[in-house]
């Protein structure tokens, strides 16, 4: 038989080639597609703190127990760095509320009727609430940080059918519990509602009368110290829920008028309620930013921050509100008492230039 012919050296070379430039090929294709083992991960974001984190104002509102929006700063901020994002933060939020639980409005009650035999469960009581629980009678929590209690208040039983009551409380989780190992970054405002906020709202620009409007700024005033302190120890035990991990950065808040000094009643003027105001919140700065420092002075200690650039990212006071009766607030970036449409929540809060503001200003201060 004659042999077949001897493939010449330099065709098994250039077929040799061709076969390892193919093999590269592949292995550049699978490497391009596989996702690399040392990806650094999205960083994650959590909001804690009141109103004026949670989104009062914005208009836009995943729920009205905490106002939480996904317009506010916080949410701005983290899309902005690629991270994902966790919002604890609720209307009428104090100190105490990062640590703590807290009731959420009004108890209210529910009743309903569920065939239980005596027989079977001679507790019919327990049977039923745990039913009225499985069954979520109060109803569904509208964030997955609340929950209801249910407080049995009146029942009877005819036979097997058994008529319970309970009044239903919506309460939040500390809003610590948000934090974990895995928290990049902390964002928050607090204090303003420990010093009295709503008063002062009420008193100085509402009603403008000058005796409960000096009470209710005195009494701020000697507050303020002691609000300072909580905030420490509160965002000491945030840095501790976190692993010593997180970057935690407290904001200052906006001045609320757009004027250094205002007197009141308007027509004999006999207390200056902007200059008052206006050191009250300037004092504020100064006690905030000092706790930061005192806190990054510790052993150990250097993750946290005051972003005290919110208030220039404001324009200073030029976005503030106009305190006079008859008021020209259209370059205003608060919600104006009385504004029609508007839940009083949302009084004297940011409407969304200023939300973009302060996320402007924060996020200088987290790239920066």
């Amino acid at each position: 038989m004659p042999r077949s012919p001897r493939t010449p050296r330099t065709t098994r070379l250039a077929r040799a080639a061709l076969a390892f430039v193919a093999a590269l090929s592949a292995t550049a294709t699978v490497a391009s597609v596989a996702p690399s083992a040392s990806a650094t991960p999205a960083p994650h974001v959590v909001q804690l703190g009141d109103s004026y984190s949670a989104g009062n104002g914005t208009g836009t509102y995943e729920e009205r127990s905490c106002y939480r929006s996904p317009d506010n700063y916080g949410s701005q901020v983290a899309a902005s760095i690629g991270g994902t994002y966790t919002d604890a933060a609720c209307s009428g939020g104090v100190v105490a509320d990062i640590l703590h639980p807290r009731d959420l409005g009004s108890a209210f009650p529910k009743t309903a009727t569920y065939s239980i035999d005596p027989a079977r469960y001679p507790d019919q009581k327990s049977e039923w609430l745990r039913r009225a629980q499985t069954e979520r009678l109060c109803g569904v929590p509208a964030q997955p940080d609340f929950s209801y209690t249910y407080t049995f208040v009146a029942g009877a039983g005819v036979n097997d059918a058994y008529t319970g009551t309970v009044t239903c409380q919506l309460r939040t989780r500390p809003q610590i519990d948000s934090v974990t190992p895995d928290t990049d970054y902390v964002f928050v405002t607090i204090g303003g509602n420990d010093i009295g906020f709503s008063t002062i709202v009420v008193d100085c620009l509402t009603l403008r009368d000058p005796s409960s409007c000096k009470q209710a700024l005195d009494a701020a005033t000697a507050k303020a110290p002691p609000m300072v302190e909580s905030t420490k120890d509160a965002l000491r035990a945030v840095e501790a829920r976190s692993g010593g991990h997180a970057q935690v950065y407290l904001l200052s808040y906006p001045f609320l008028i757009n004027t250094e000094s205002y007197g009141i009643p308007e027509a004999a003027p006999v207390y200056d309620a902007g200059t008052a105001l206006n050191n009250l919140q300037r004092l504020g700065d100064a006690l905030q930013a000092r706790g930061i420092a005192e806190l990054n002075a510790e052993p150990g200690a250097d993750n946290y921050h005051f972003v005290d650039t919110v208030k220039a990212a404001w324009g200073g006071r030029v976005h503030g509100l106009d305190p006079h009766v008859v008021a020209d607030n259209s370059k205003a970036w608060l919600v104006p008492v009385g504004t029609p449409g508007r839940d009083t929540a949302e009084f004297v809060h940011p409407t969304q230039p200023g939300w973009n503001a302060t996320a402007g200003a924060l996020r200088s201060a987290v790239t920066g």
